[in-house]
């Protein structure tokens, strides 16, 4: 976790990290680099998330259908 309002949401089994800005924004990280940092590869926006909780499982279903366009 960034900082109190962002939250960070992890996948190491992808080496995806997705962090919530606390509002609508989500930024996903490669973590999968040769340094060990996390490199942003993507953005997506959803306005419904009002719980942390609501905000991972936004998380968890935008990167499901990631996974499946790509397999």
């Amino acid at each position: 976790m960034k900082s109190e309002s962002r939250m960070l949401f992890a996948y190491p089994e992808h080496q995806i990290e997705i962090e919530w800005n606390g509002s609508a924004t989500y930024n996903v990280f490669f973590t999968g680099t040769s340094t060990g940092d996390g490199e942003n590869v993507n953005c997506f926006t959803d306005y419904s998330a009002k719980t942390m909780e609501e905000a991972q499982s936004i998380a968890d279903e935008w990167l499901e259908e990631e996974l499946k366009e790509i397999n």
